[in-house]
């Protein structure tokens, strides 16, 4: 068993359907299929084997897909790249990927060429879109090779991909992934998250495809659904999406779901067409998600995941959060991450690694057959997350007696003020109820009294004005001693990374330079 069997099921099946399009062309199943068929023809003509990595720089595009489903036909092992990461960063994951091939965008023609002396690894360098010197046109290797499929068995235990974490702690480790890795992912989304999926669906890909968003692709591409391709996030094009092309399923951060709402004029586009609204990658306060609901109808799910367990350990579905909205006994599911997926094991567990029982806050970890293989060339990272069947996530959190999993934070974010823990997201879920706050984040902040203290960095919303002081004033009468935030600080917006998340250890380092703490 191998994800051809799926991709290339759908395309005998689909035919001349629209697989997918973007703002110039559609491109039908059976037309898809060709190209993925040349694309990896051409690869294996220029010496490239089963196994051979391969790494992709663009933004989203129908290129990206092609690449990604080539990829999985064919066995090369793919690293889909974050357009917006650092160039050091680049470097770090394309060399240690050990890509042979690099397919980038025409965009990225510049970067790369600066790139292309600290890069020894890569040997065929393919241009998408343009033919700049030094690289190989991607349309002409397609175009000039002949479609023909694999020329060797792809088994589910080859490798599938490499992903690279947020690098939040020094450079970004990879978590190499199998086809039967992927498989599961497809399974599980089909069966839980994206159970609905159809033919008439249409999924908008505006976040980017190496993050989440490329997830859903093959469980649509099965389906038969139509994938509308967005170069990448802006609220009005999403909007403008939405209603010309009639989308039913998109996948969005937070940040971006509060963009949306706050564009000037948003309440006059149609978003009927819309059923299923994927949430993720960051908290969402209990208050964004009533507002949202109000906007757009019941469309919102959220799901919990990482790339080491992925791409979902948890989700909250549609009618969840409808009855957590409706039903105030039910209120406070609205600040969890779900339950777990029909497939997926979770737990909490202590410093020992002893399951705790239901109400009991600990780490939370993970077990079934989504498992990453491992970290990749970094088995001592690997074997520090395993414990027996479970792997630990590095989050804390508690289940309640009805198995819903309730996030509090990262294990390294939790601030220890007067031996006290305080967990940042208690507090941001309390200011996310100011009605002049657009985005926060708590963090702690030296003090020779008590170790840390909480400190708390705010955006105001467009037209609207917050202080400081007043905004302690405010948390005072809502919060107990210990979570209260002693300080604040207002700025027009907050560092983020490429997908989206408030980068939380940037905030924290800003106060910490020449300290000594672990972050």
């Amino acid at each position: 068993m191998n994800l051809d069997v799926l991709i290339g099921g759908a395309i005998r099946q689909f035919g001349q359907r629209t697989a997918v399009f973007d703002d110039r062309r559609k491109v039908g199943f059976d037309e898809l299929g060709e190209r993925i068929d040349r694309l990896g023809s051409a690869l294996a003509a220029l010496g490239l084997v089963r196994g051979d990595r391969i790494a992709s720089l663009q933004r989203n595009s129908i290129e990206t897909v092609e690449t990604d489903l080539m990829a999985a036909r064919f066995g090369y092992v793919r690293t889909l790249l974050n357009a917006r990461s650092s160039a050091e960063d680049h470097v770090h994951c394309i060399g240690h990927c050990g890509a042979r091939a690099l397919i980038f965008g025409a965009g990225f023609a510049d970067h790369v060429d600066a790139l292309r002396d600290r890069l020894p690894n890569v040997e065929f360098f393919i241009a998408v879109g343009g033919a700049p010197a030094r690289a190989l046109p991607y349309d002409d290797l397609i175009r000039r090779q002949t479609a023909a499929p694999p020329p060797w068995t792809v088994e589910e235990h080859h490798p599938h991909s490499v992903y690279y974490t947020s690098g939040t702690t020094g450079r970004p480790k990879g978590v190499l992934l199998s086809q039967r890795n992927w498989l599961v992912v497809v399974r599980n989304h089909l069966v839980d998250t994206f159970r609905h999926a159809r033919e008439t669906d249409v999924l908008l890909h505006a976040t980017p495809l190496s993050f989440a968003s490329g997830c859903a692709v093959i469980p649509h591409l099965v389906r038969g659904a139509s994938q509308r391709i967005l170069e990448q996030f802006d609220a009005r094009r999403v909007y403008e999406a939405i209603e010309r092309d009639r989308v039913t399923t998109t996948i969005l951060v937070p940040t971006m779901i509060q963009m949306m709402l706050d564009l000037p004029g948003s309440e006059s586009f149609d978003t009927g067409s819309l059923h299923t609204v994927l949430y993720g990658g960051a908290p969402m306060a209990a208050e964004r998600i009533r507002e949202t609901f109000e906007r757009w109808g019941p469309v919102l799910m959220q799901g919990y995941g990482q790339w080491e367990a992925p791409q979902l350990i948890s989700r909250l579905g549609r009618r969840e959060h409808a009855e957590a909205i409706a039903d105030p006994a039910k209120a406070r599911r609205l600040a969890s991450a779900g339950r777990p997926l029909s497939f997926v094991r979770v737990g909490i567990v202590d410093d020992e690694g002893a399951l705790q029982p239901a109400g009991t806050e600990g780490e939370i970890v993970t077990a079934g057959d989504h498992l990453m293989v491992g970290y990749l060339d970094n088995e001592e990272a690997t074997e520090e997350l395993r414990e027996g069947p479970w792997q630990r996530t590095g989050d804390i959190g508690k289940l309640d007696e009805d198995g819903y999993l309730y996030l509090t934070d990262r294990k390294k974010d939790v601030i220890v003020t007067g031996g006290s823990n305080v967990y940042p997201r208690d507090i941001e879920d309390v200011l996310y109820r100011h009605p002049d706050l657009l985005e926060a984040v708590a963090v702690g902040v030296p003090s020779e009294q008590w170790g840390e203290t909480v400190h708390v960095v705010a955006v105001p919303r467009r037209g609207r004005e917050l202080d400081g002081e007043a905004l302690v004033d405010w948390c005072r009468e809502r919060l107990p001693p210990d979570k209260r935030p002693r300080s604040a600080s207002i700025v027009d917006s907050l560092p983020k990374s490429g997908y989206g998340k408030i980068l939380r250890r940037e905030v924290r380092q800003s106060f910490w330079r020449g300290r000594d703490r672990r972050i």
